[in-house]
């Protein structure tokens, strides 16, 4: 998602990116919706958070 935004970014005229679920809503329930951070609802980095701060690091 984030290199899908940031690679446009300057041709849209975009000038940022928000991401508003940085932790799970619940990380022991099922279902997607509960579970979209790349943390969870603890705090505890997912995968996922490396490559997402990556991301950011590298697009700024």
């Amino acid at each position: 998602m984030v290199s899908a935004v940031a690679e446009p970014a300057e041709e849209l005229r975009l000038s940022g990116y928000t991401h508003v679920a940085l932790r799970d809503a619940a990380s022991s329930r099922p279902g997607l919706f509960h579970r979209f951070g790349p943390t969870t609802d603890d705090h505890t980095p997912k995968p996922v958070f490396e490559t997402y701060r990556a991301l950011i690091e590298r697009h700024g």
